[in-house]
């Protein structure tokens, strides 16, 4: 149990600092004036693009942006060693699909098609299915249990149709994902807190 809440105090520190991260993407955007431009680098073939600088990550926010993807990948490994909100089982293995999410969206620093909406759709598809399996699970209880669904859920309720519609990625909403992120932190910090109560101590 006490490796459980370490973990999940894991888990809790690396989604706050990966939606810490989305909210420094938006904030330039929000409040500075910022303007989406075209990526340098060459396209090598139809939906493959690299970055012209491979050592410089240029996607969302440069080295900002690639510290909160490392961490959104740390932060499903640790809810996988966690066991939580899944539980063990079949089911703890849905979060391999969020990590798959994260590590595409790293290689999208550098190579951000096809790798950058990769990541955002398997990130999103991957905390959908977590978030059904934590419903089903009942480990995680109250506002809590509802927090994988609602992060999985924000870029195809909010980003995507912007993507569709306009033809180009909606920065400002990008940055937006961050607040459900830094939720799914406060859930898994909270719920580290409620095992260790629980957790009897040795004298």
């Amino acid at each position: 149990m006490k490796n459980t809440s370490s973990h999940l105090r894991r888990a809790a520190f690396a989604y706050l600092l990966a939606g810490i991260g989305l909210l420094a993407f938006g904030f330039q955007f929000w409040f500075l004036g910022a303007v989406e431009t075209e990526a340098k680098g060459r396209l090598l073939a139809p939906f493959i693009f690299l970055a012209d600088d491979a050592f410089v990550p240029t996607e969302q926010g440069g080295w900002m942006g690639l510290i909160s993807k490392v961490a959104m990948f740390i932060g499903a490994l640790s809810l996988w060693e966690a066991g939580e909100p899944t539980g063990f089982g079949k089911k703890r293995s849905l979060l391999f699909i969020p990590m798959a999410g994260a590590i595409a969206y790293v290689l999208g620093q550098w190579m951000p098609l096809p790798f950058a909406p990769m990541g955002a759709f398997l990130s999103g598809v991957g905390m959908i299915v977590v978030g059904i399996a934590t419903l089903k699970a009942n480990i995680w209880m109250g506002w809590k249990r509802y927090v994988p669904l609602v992060v999985g859920s924000f870029p195809f309720v909010f980003m995507f149709p912007i993507l569709l519609l306009s033809g180009s990625r909606p920065a400002e909403l990008i940055g937006l994902w961050g607040f459900p992120w830094i939720t799914l932190g406060l859930a898994a910090w909270q719920r580290g807190n409620e095992i260790a109560r629980t957790t009897p101590r040795l004298s």
